[in-house]
């Protein structure tokens, strides 16, 4: 593989790409995302992450290919490790054993 095909596929990979990053900034602070958070976790959903997202891109920028690289891999790892440690939307629901007595209820 030629060194200006590897450069390529690099710039690519250890690139934020700032116009999602804030597609997904306003997608989160929007009603309808806001409005998913709600029904699966019964609550407003911060949207700090994406935030944080925006303003890591925009630092990238400036940055050489080495540093982006360090800096992507460092904060891909960390946000996998919160991820892990999040609750998940399945969290609540309860599993049951049996089906609800008296379910769907006699409507005269």
């Amino acid at each position: 593989m030629s060194d200006t095909i590897k450069d390529s596929e690099d710039d690519k990979k250890y690139n934020c790409n700032l116009v999602q990053a804030f597609d997904q900034y306003i997608l989160c602070c929007t009603i309808g995302g806001q409005a998913i958070n709600y029904y699966r976790y019964g609550e407003r959903k911060s949207c700090k992450s994406k935030w944080e997202d925006l303003k890591f891109c925009l630092q990238l920028k400036s940055k050489p290919i080495d540093i982006r690289k360090k800096l992507i891999l460092e904060r891909e790892s960390l946000k996998e490790e919160q991820k892990s440690k999040e609750r998940s939307s399945l969290d609540v629901w309860e599993i049951r054993d049996k089906p609800l007595q008296n379910f769907p209820p006699n409507i005269p």
